[in-house]
């Protein structure tokens, strides 16, 4: 499967990123995206038919953010936030 070019693809997971950043979790602990949440950038690139699993090193930028992806299809992208342990540190699920 090809690729969106890397411009598109950075311009891609950099709107994700915003999304992520100003949307609220949904009752599973997921914060859901698709293709109307991305509209002003997907007019702008020219693309009118997204398809998640083109876009190049999603996975990789989402997880630099402090995501994981949960759920990826070529309409739907679901993620959800990643636990911070600091040093030392026992998440209350593990005791």
């Amino acid at each position: 499967m090809k690729s969106y070019t890397e411009n598109k693809s950075r311009a891609i997971c950099k709107k994700i990123i915003e999304v992520l950043e100003r949307s609220e979790m949904d009752i599973d602990n997921t914060i859901s995206i698709n293709e109307t949440d991305l509209t002003d950038v997907l007019e702008e690139l020219r693309i009118s038919n997204l398809d998640f699993n083109r876009v190049a090193k999603l996975k990789k930028a989402v997880s630099f953010e402090g995501y994981k992806i949960v759920y990826k299809d070529t309409k739907v992208l679901k993620v959800e936030k990643e636990e911070e342990m600091t040093l030392g540190e026992i998440p209350l699920k593990y005791c």
